[in-house]
């Protein structure tokens, strides 16, 4: 899909968004390998602090003094003044769901940067981040400024069953299936899973204390949501068999009217999903919910 949208003589703006951990960044660099790209990582420190790093970042690839423009709109404006037309330039603002976060408003400045500075360049800007929510809300929802703007999106998701076997290509079909069952499909945690045992794999990288699984759910959670402790209680009530609404909200604790937003929360971060027979409507109730990934049902 990259690669088709960066062939087009028009300005691109793509939203690519997903989960942490699913490869969003290391896709984007292997799509820029054999082209002009500016790559900027944004952190939580503020837009002023974003933006003057990135003025450094944008000054050094095009070989100028060293910049400190505290305002994305000038750092976009002196951006496209230095831009060569004569071929695309993929514009990289990775985690932009951390200005999100911490400034309202940024999204009516890059509503600007896209209407009033880059729209007739010969460029590509990606917006990527991992926080769904913050994602939604500030790029890609009704809402927001920037909605309309976009010429693709991508939520990137975890890979299949069949999709993991190039991790493990000296391994047997139950083996795969083995592994599968625990860290489902996102390509960081199968990395971490080495050895051959699947047990010593489990107990060296997952209920070690110190690796990099051993807090991820809690750390997942903590992330992407105000209210851990419900949600928490939520995905608990599922994993352990309580599978409809009246059953979670007895199990979690929480008040049947109020569970929808929890597992609509939920749904949208991938990690619940909502079931119902295919004879059935959508609304009918026999739905149920149930673990939609692997590593938190195994973990929960």
């Amino acid at each position: 899909m990259l690669d088709e949208k960066s062939r087009q003589p028009e300005p691109q703006f793509t939203v690519i968004y997903g989960r942490r951990r699913t490869g969003k960044t290391e896709l984007i660099k292997q799509f820029c390998r054999d082209k002009e790209y500016i790559y900027f990582l944004a952190d939580k420190r503020g837009t002023a602090l974003n933006a003057i790093r990135f003025s450094s970042i944008a000054a050094d690839h095009f070989k100028d003094a060293a910049l400190k423009i505290e305002d994305f709109y000038l750092l976009f404006d002196y951006i496209q003044r230095r831009l060569d037309d004569t071929k695309k330039t993929v514009i990289i603002i990775d985690e932009f769901s951390y200005l999100v976060e911490k400034d309202d408003s940024i999204s009516s400045v890059f509503q600007g940067i896209w209407d009033e500075v880059l729209v007739k360049k010969n460029v590509f800007l990606i917006l990527c981040g991992s926080s769904i929510s913050m994602m939604e809300q500030g790029v890609l929802s009704y809402k927001s400024p920037l909605y309309g703007r976009r010429t693709g999106q991508w939520k990137l998701a975890p890979f299949s069953f069949k999709e993991m076997k190039e991790f493990f290509p000296n391994s047997s079909l139950i083996e795969r299936a083995e592994i599968y069952s625990v860290l489902g499909g996102i390509p960081f945690y199968l990395n971490q899973f080495k050895k051959k045992n699947l047990f010593s794999n489990i107990e060296e990288k997952i209920l070690a204390k110190g690796e990099p699984l051993y807090e991820e759910v809690e750390f997942l959670l903590r992330e992407e949501l105000r209210e851990y402790s419900s949600y928490y209680s939520i995905l608990e009530a599922i994993a352990s068999g309580s599978t409809r609404v009246i059953e979670i909200a007895e199990h979690s604790k929480i008040k049947t009217g109020d569970l929808p937003k929890y597992l609509s929360t939920l749904i949208k971060l991938d990690i619940v999903e909502k079931v119902h027979p295919v004879t059935e409507k959508e609304k009918t109730k026999k739905t149920i919910y149930k673990m939609k990934d692997n590593f938190f049902q195994f973990l929960v």
